[in-house]
């Protein structure tokens, strides 16, 4: 009875394993056969797909007439692959949350697809699938990736002159704590802002945003047209990033990038402002669609959290 229970639950540890060493490989960037991105078909739908075949596959006797344990062991094993991956620091919380929903949906699919299969014919060869994900790795990198640029974009009224907000937007005085509203992407690892400085540099204006967790972007001015508009360009090569996942696969990756950062005032009345924040970025993959939702929901929040927060000091310290 003992050595049943222990085969049945093998198969868990051993696809979460799996699912470990296929990330670990793939993030050595030395190796040619890999072309690892972490928006890819191979990673995101593959993969999980692997993972939920082996701990049906041990457990077959067992789970084959149970519909709930043919779903639960594969996304158990994906679970437990997401817990080692962030004890090991090859993902963090926001890394996981964005592999979620396509790991859970794959494997919970996979482990009731390879069931049915394994009841009609029980083969030893279907384990043979577990090397998909590698050999699918050079399909995919055989196929161009699609650059597309998408917009964000939130606006806020505040009472207050525009000349008044102006002086807000360049150099954002010290947001405390209390000032500002946290929320779900901010606990699990989105850093909020603290401040921004003016900086001049061989002739070149920037403005130096920090923010929590030790991180700040050079935002080179690229165009300003005072109390009206003013536009930045995050330069990454003089931004202070930060040690983790987050920063490593999307800021320092290839295939996202941010395009212009600007700030639009317009005047309503004397002291009645709109006050206008478009994020342009760009992103280069063959799932644009799913990177894109993810970088839209977290930018408009951002948005969100950072104009709630200038209106209010802005209408506190209004003159």
């Amino acid at each position: 009875m003992q050595t049943i229970l222990q085969k049945k639950y093998l198969g868990i540890i051993l696809g979460a394993l799996y699912g470990l060493v296929y990330r670990a490989v793939n993030e050595i960037e030395d190796v040619g056969l890999f072309d690892y991105s972490i928006f890819s078909i191979s990673f995101f739908w593959i993969l999980p797909v692997a993972i939920g075949l082996i701990p049906i596959w041990f457990a077959r006797k067992e789970i084959i007439h149970s519909r709930w344990r043919q779903i639960l062991f594969p996304v158990g094993s994906v679970f437990l692959f997401f817990t080692f991956a962030l004890a090991s620091g090859l993902e963090d919380m926001v890394c996981v949350l964005i592999l979620s929903l396509p790991f859970v949906a794959a494997a919970g699919i996979s482990g009731i697809v390879f069931s049915e299969i394994i009841k009609r014919r029980e083969s030893n060869k279907l384990l043979s699938l577990i090397f998909l994900p590698f050999l699918f790795v050079p399909l995919e990198s055989s196929f161009p990736d699609k650059l597309e640029t998408f917009e964000s974009e939130q606006a806020i009224i505040i009472e207050s002159s525009s000349a008044h907000i102006w002086e807000f937007i360049l150099e954002v005085p010290e947001i405390e704590n209390s000032e500002y509203d946290y929320g779900f992407y901010n606990y699990i690892g989105i850093p909020r802002p603290v401040r921004s400085v003016l900086h001049e540099e061989n002739g070149t204006e920037y403005r130096i945003g920090y923010f929590t967790d030790g991180l700040s972007l050079y935002e080179e001015v690229t165009q300003k047209e005072i109390n009206k508009f003013v536009e930045f360009k995050i330069i990454l090569e003089k931004s202070k990033l930060r040690d983790l996942p987050t920063d490593k696969h999307i800021l320092k990756s290839d295939y996202f990038a941010f395009e212009s950062i600007s700030y639009e005032l317009v005047e309503l009345d004397e002291n009645r402002t709109e006050l206008i924040l478009n994020c342009s970025y760009s992103i280069e993959s063959k799932m644009n669609w799913y990177a894109g939702f993810w970088a839209k929901e977290i930018i408009m929040d951002f948005e969100r959290k950072l104009l709630d927060v200038l209106k209010v000091k802005v209408e506190t310290q209004n003159k």
